[in-house]
């Protein structure tokens, strides 16, 4: 006997289940990291498996250019770039978006994972999900790699260790901030409340 509601339960366990599939079956098949245009075709595909995307026009975002933000970006990982003159809060669509722009770093086999969910947040942009609001995070808790969900706060520390030249250091629980200045006593940890200490990164990685 099928009980109400049971119809319906198994196709969305079974679509479920196939946006993993298509997911690992992607990962353990790539040893580097492919152009940024195959990355974006998988993430398209994965996204069409996915049950609370099923009515939205997902397979028009093959139609949204890609592009890549300059090497020396620090504080963006990717971005989504309307139109000139379309106005968000009257809704918006992949017909809508100039391109899509992923930083150059992220294309590589360490964070390849971390581009593919770069590019879900931003095609769930150009799906109309133009706010950081509660259901846009909703809908970015979606994508199915968790790994690759929680990388942005390591990626944010790659980027900027590559331009820093100082270490603003918490004596008490060795926190670092990688800096291109000096503080010069002028901060303290939020954590402990102690004044940060400069610390060069040359005499760091010398000293690990």
């Amino acid at each position: 006997m099928l009980m109400n509601g049971e119809v319906e339960e198994r196709p969305m366990k079974s679509r479920i289940m196939a946006t993993q599939s298509t997911l690992d079956d992607w990962r353990s098949s790539q040893e580097e990291c492919p152009p940024l245009e195959d990355i974006a075709s998988q993430v398209i595909a994965i996204m069409l498996t996915i049950p609370e995307l099923v009515d939205l026009p997902v397979a028009e975002l093959e139609q949204i250019p890609l592009g890549k933000l300059r090497k020396n970006a620090t504080n963006l990982h990717a971005v989504c770039r309307y139109k000139k003159g379309v106005r968000k809060e009257n809704g918006v669509g992949p017909e809508d978006v100039r391109c899509v722009d992923v930083h150059p770093e992220a294309l590589t086999t360490k964070w390849m994972h971390y581009a593919a969910f770069l590019l879900y947040h931003e095609y769930l942009h150009a799906l109309g999900f133009a706010n950081h609001n509660r259901t846009f995070r909703q809908m970015e808790a979606l994508w199915p790699d968790e790994e690759a969900r929680s990388m942005g706060k390591a990626f944010g520390t790659h980027l900027r260790m590559r331009k820093a030249k100082w270490l603003w250091e918490c004596p008490k629980c060795t926190i670092s901030h990688p800096r291109t200045r000096r503080s010069n006593g002028r901060y303290r940890c939020r954590k402990c409340r102690v004044v940060l200490v400069d610390t060069p990164v040359d005499a760091k990685q010398a000293n690990p």
